[in-house]
């Protein structure tokens, strides 16, 4: 039993030590390209074949709404955090914002999200 409480306390200590360190990898960015192939509203031509100027990356909903449920739950500490949904079809624009929900212990808070940067790289804050 000793035994088993010294090494609980060395976890523990080893826990903090790691809580301290910066170099935690951020949380990858999932980005997916649209090119669009049909008018945006009915009655507007465009031309068959899009050029490269109008293809356009925009974010994975699903996979932000994972890396934000694990930056809520393990870097701002949030308690019983439930489904988190994002926008679809957001532009990887730098400085572009926009906000997911979240169900936090039954409550709706928004998290607000800003793009920092043409890479796909974007800012979560706590939620709202």
């Amino acid at each position: 039993m000793r035994a088993v409480r010294v090494l609980l306390l060395c976890g523990w200590g080893m826990l903090a030590a790691a809580g301290c360190d910066s170099g935690t990898p951020p949380p990858p960015v999932h980005t997916v390209t649209v090119t669009p192939n049909s008018p945006a509203q009915p009655g507007v031509a465009s031309s068959s074949a899009p050029s490269s100027s109008s293809a356009m990356r925009v974010f994975d909903s699903r996979a932000m709404a994972s890396a934000v449920t694990r930056l809520l739950t393990t870097d701002y500490k949030v308690a019983n955090v439930g489904t988190v949904s994002c926008p679809d079809r957001q532009p990887v624009a730098d400085g572009s914002r926009f906000q997911c929900t979240v169900d936090v212990a039954g409550t709706t808070k928004h998290v607000p999200i800003t793009v920092t940067g043409a890479d796909g790289n974007y800012r979560v804050d706590p939620p709202q």
